[in-house]
């Protein structure tokens, strides 16, 4: 039987946190946890998102959460509908220690790989896959809700109220199948994508 999706923190967060938190406009080292499983998380509002995606590469976050603006009513609201509409289910299943395999990119054949500012695909591990979407500077500051990053830029409009969940989110300086595939390589080497192979912390 699944239980009940919370977000937990590593430490105690009080009022005075939460406010610190908001101004930051995001939350790390956080997790989804149910059953005693943990899963690594971050919130962001579309600001921070845009603020740390302008860095160098590679801007990578499992459970990606936006949300307008990092509050606590804010974060345990999206978790609530994150786990109302089933999107965070699939952590549930996830293998523990499978199989010795190798990271790989898979992307549909079908994708238009021309003027792409966001790519869809999978995170392959043997016969596992993980969805993972990639994102330019100009496709992350649409999604999080401006109309282009020059909106963003001019930082005289607010954005569009969005709130959206990706499973694995990476920002490259340019979407290309080459680009993605390298990033891919140097964060399996890194280890970034080793919770997902050890069906999470307890």
């Amino acid at each position: 039987m699944r239980g009940k999706w919370t977000l937990t923190t590593r430490d105690t967060v009080d009022d005075r946190d939460w406010d610190l938190i908001a101004k930051r406009g995001a939350l790390w080292h956080v997790f989804l946890e149910n059953g005693g499983r943990r899963f690594p998380t971050s919130l962001y509002d579309p600001y921070r998102t845009v603020q740390d995606a302008s860095y160098p590469p590679p801007f990578y976050e499992p459970n990606f959460i936006l949300v307008p603006e990092v509050t606590r009513a804010a974060a345990h609201g999206a978790v609530e509908w994150l786990a109302r509409d089933k999107h965070i289910d699939w952590l549930l299943d996830l293998a523990v220690d499978p199989p010795q395999s190798t990271w790989s990119l898979d992307v549909a054949a079908a994708t238009d790989r021309t003027d792409i500012d966001t790519l869809d695909a999978w995170l392959v591990y043997g016969e596992l896959r993980f969805p993972v979407t990639f994102y330019d500077l100009e496709g992350i500051a649409v999604a999080v809700g401006w109309n282009d990053v020059d909106q963003f830029d001019a930082a005289r409009e607010k954005p569009r109220p969005v709130t959206f969940y990706a499973h694995n989110l990476i920002v490259l300086p340019e979407v290309t199948e080459e680009a993605a595939a390298q990033m891919v390589d140097d964060l399996a080497r890194r280890g970034e994508f080793d919770w997902l192979l050890k069906g999470a912390s307890t």
